[in-house]
Parts: C-alpha cells; sequence; structure tokens
C-alpha cells in the first residue's frame, strides 16, 4: 500500500472512518512506533510479557493487532494502541487495501510496514506442532520480510521433530537484528549466530508493586490436558494428573491450608479443567477452597502469588512468578520448556507427568523441604532480554 491512501480512495470513505484513521496516523507522531506481535488470547503469562515491553519504553508508541477484550484488558498501558479486527475503520482498511493489491490482511501489513521496528515477544513461538509446518513458517517469514527491523524476545525452540524444520528457522534467524532465547537448550541450537543470545525468562523482569500478608495457602496452577491431542499431546495424562491435583490438595486441607485455584487462560482450557478437579473431589467445603480465574484482573492474580505459601504450578509463568515472589514452588512439568528452565537454574524438586503415580503425603513431605531460592542473580540476568532492543529502543529518536 502506499505511505497515504489516495485521495480518489478516501473520498469513499464516511467521515468516522476518515477521523478514525487520522487518528491512526496522528497517534505516537512523535515517538518511535513498534508492532508487537504475540500470542494474544487472554493468557496471563503472555499478557504479563506484552506488559512488561510497554512499561521498560514508555517513550515508545506500541501496536497490536488483538480482539476487542484487549482495548479493556490493556486500558492502563497509555503508550499501546489495540488495533481490533471488528474495528470498522481497520475492515475498511482492509477493504481498500485488497482493492489496490488484492491481499489480505491488509491493515495488519500496513501495521508492519508504517512501524519502525516489529518485537515478536512469547515463550513457545517456533514450536513445531505439525508434520506439515509450511502455513506457521510462512507467517513468520512473512513477518520478517514486512518489518523493517525484527526482534524476538523471550522465546525458546522447539520442540520439533523435522530436522528441515530447525534448518528453516536457522536461516531465517539470521535475518533478524535480534534474538533472546530464554533456555540455554534453545540458545545452544543456534549459538553460532551473533545476533543470538540468552537470557532467563521476561517475567523475572517484572515488577510486582502488591503487597498482601502471607496466609496458610497454597496457590495450586493447572492446565486442561484432556484436549491437548496431536503431535505433542499429553491428553492421556488427563485423569491421573487431576487425580494427582486432588489428592495433594486434601493434603493440604488435612494440614489445615486453604487450597486456591488459579486459570491462566480461559482459551487454554484452565477454566474448565479446575470445575472438573472440584467436581470429582466432591467434598471439599467451601471455606476449604477457592479460586480464580484471570480475565482482565491481573493484580487479583499478582495477589493470589503474593499471599501464598506454596505454589504448585504447572504453568510455566506460575513457577517464575512464585519464584520471583520467593515461595516454595513445586513444578509439575508437562512441557520441555519448563524442564529447560529447571536444569538452567538448577530447579528444586520437581515431577514429569509419568511420574504422577506417588503417594501425595511423602509429596507434601518433599515440598515442605523445598528451599525459598535466591533468585537475585536470575532478576539481574533477565534484563539482558532487552539488551539488543535496549540499543535502538531506549533513546529518543523518531524514526
Amino acid at each position: 500500500m502506499p505511505e497515504k491512501v489516495g485521495d480518489d480512495i478516501l473520498i469513499k470513505i464516511d467521515g468516522h472512518i476518515l477521523l478514525q484513521y487520522f487518528k491512526f496516523v496522528m497517534r505516537g507522531r512523535n515517538m518511535k512506533k513498534v508492532f508487537i506481535h504475540a500470542y494474544a488470547a487472554g493468557n496471563l503469562g503472555d499478557d504479563l510479557l506484552i506488559r512488561i515491553l510497554c512499561e521498560r519504553y514508555p517513550k515508545v508508541h506500541f501496536r497490536i493487532c488483538a480482539d476487542e477484550s484487549y482495548k479493556e484488558r490493556f486500558k492502563d498501558i497509555g503508550n499501546l494502541s489495540v488495533y481490533s479486527p471488528a474495528d470498522k475503520y481497520v475492515r475498511l482498511i482492509d477493504k481498500v487495501i485488497n482493492r489496490i493489491k488484492s491481499t489480505d490482511r491488509g491493515f495488519w501489513k500496513l501495521l508492519l510496514k508504517t512501524s519502525y521496528a516489529t518485537v515478536h515477544i512469547g515463550g513457545s513461538v517456533f514450536v513445531q506442532h505439525q508434520d506439515d509446518f509450511g502455513a506457521a513458517f510462512r507467517l513468520d517469514e512473512e513477518l520478517s520480510a514486512r518489518s523493517k527491523r525484527i526482534y524476538v524476545v523471550g522465546a525458546n525452540f522447539g520442540p520439533y521433530t523435522d530436522e528441515q524444520y530447525y534448518r528453516k528457522y536457522y536461516e531465517l534467524l539470521q535475518c533478524y537484528e535480534g534474538v533472546c532465547f530464554r533456555d540455554r537448550y534453545s540458545w545452544g541450537l543456534f549459538q553460532e549466530l551473533p545476533n543470538v543470545v540468552y537470557a532467563p525468562d521476561v517475567v523475572f523482569n517484572y515488577k510486582a508493586d502488591i503487597f498482601a500478608s502471607e496466609k496458610k495457602q497454597v496457590l495450586i496452577s493447572v492446565i486442561d490436558m484432556k484436549n491437548r491431542t496431536g503431535k505433542w499431546g499429553i491428553s492421556q495424562y488427563d485423569q491421573s494428573y487431576k487425580k494427582f491435583i486432588i489428592n495433594l490438595a486434601d493434603e493440604y486441607i488435612k494440614r489445615g491450608y486453604h487450597v486456591k485455584f488459579i486459570s491462566f487462560c480461559k482459551f487454554q482450557g484452565d477454566e474448565s479443567a479446575i470445575e472438573e478437579i472440584i467436581t470429582l473431589a466432591g467434598g471439599w467445603q467451601k471455606g476449604q477452597v477457592s479460586v480464580c480465574y484471570y480475565e482482565q484482573n491481573i493484580s487479583q492474580c499478582i495477589r493470589s502469588f503474593a499471599e501464598s505459601e506454596i505454589i504448585i504450578g504447572t504453568r510455566f509463568h506460575s513457577v517464575v512468578l512464585g519464584w520471583l515472589m520467593k515461595k516454595k514452588v513445586f513444578p509439575i512439568v508437562y512441557d520441555s520448556k519448563t524442564k529447560h528452565m529447571l536444569e538452567d537454574n538448577e530447579g528444586s524438586f520437581y515431577l514429569e507427568l509419568s511420574e504422577l503415580e506417588q503417594d501425595a503425603g511423602q509429596i507434601v513431605q518433599k515440598i515442605d523441604e523445598i528451599k525459598v531460592p535466591d533468585i537475585e542473580s536470575l532478576v539481574i540476568e533477565s534484563a539482558k532480554q532487552f539488551q539488543i532492543l535496549d540499543k535502538v529502543l531506549s533513546n529518543e529518536e523518531n524514526i
């Protein structure tokens, strides 16, 4: 699309749309504009990554394409514009560009073209989910080709089964201005590339300005395994996992603990998994168990971590947040990304899904012996996730 929409096309657009397009052009006029490519599906971990990025560079105007709910979810982030496919002017600009160039996703491409840089931020963003990975690769290829400069922050690479998948990404990532992986395993696959570095997970940079008195409470992060099928499916562990969680909760309730379940992502089934666990358990009293579901209530979720004594974490970032808040953390490893992080940091006692047929009482005793980790060095090192971006976004020059 041209740098400016031609007058002959704008004449056909009503005044409201012209106004919205003018606001799009003018917003952040005196700031660098940076496009964020991220998983925007209501996942607490991924939403934290976006927040951390925007807060680190307050003089940068960030843009993201996400559904309408994100306008409310991120309304407090002053330097972030959320563009939804439901926006009338977005749909109209898509149509206009399609008529000019016969292309889809015109507004998305316009954002890439008019942005100083693209930041692809996320965790498991390079996973071979299918034998035919062509569609996913082409999206990353187009993202790179249409961006003036592109950076990856906070990712891990794999798992993958096809050597061709690795080779194609090895070639593609050479074209990026900077890539920072969050585990040494991923970095090791690309360590010959000078633009690839390693630093601990982005969320170790999170400044949790929430203080809560610690309670005799266990916070349990769960995921839905029933619907996780496919190449890296774990659905076969669904029943044993739920039974294990119930037995652990029972043990803590016997010891006088309050048990709180936390859902990181409704879309991925966390809430339904929690509801099924509570139903299967049957006899828990209302005062013994409670829930915290992430929707737009990030402060409430962070408070749940702050007030808990023990974190039982299946979600990757539940482990990170637990460590960050200096809690005893017991990880349940369902994916190699968590195992790689634990190996990097000599993580404490944990179990993989194939090891859950164990006595809950003995597990609780082992959790009692876990020491609260000293993560000062992790927090310092995690700032290196942004060491490449700092060089191009921290100065005030507008390009």
